[in-house]
């Protein structure tokens, strides 16, 4: 009685398939770039800038300053455990990121 296709079964084009495997890409790529973004804002204290505050803290001793709250605790962990200090510096923290950065926009190239 009734002749022809089913219409719900839809002719699939090749075109279609580029299309969401395109789409699959832009989406894993937007993606990366908010993560990225994140990691970027995230503050990270250097070498350069730890060596710093503990100068600041020792001249403040010296010359009877206050000290802040945060530069009391980290003066206590200075007495405590020495100058011991697991940081990089600027040059050493860019070139950790720009690894990182790499391989989640490598995971995005990766996807058929």
């Amino acid at each position: 009685m009734f002749s022809g296709t089913d219409s719900a079964e839809a002719q699939e084009y090749a075109t279609d398939r580029l299309f969401m495997k395109q789409y699959k890409k832009t989406k894993c790529r937007n993606e990366a770039e908010k993560i990225i973004r994140k990691i970027k804002k995230r503050p990270e204290m250097t070498l350069e800038q730890e060596a710093l505050l503990i100068q600041n803290i020792w001249v403040k001793l010296r010359t009877n300053l206050p000290l802040s709250p945060g530069e009391r605790k980290h003066l206590k962990k200075l007495k405590e455990k020495g100058i011991v200090s697991k940081k990089m510096n600027a040059k050493e923290i860019w070139k950790h990121k720009a690894t990182q950065f790499k391989d989640i926009r490598m995971k995005c190239k990766q996807i058929r």
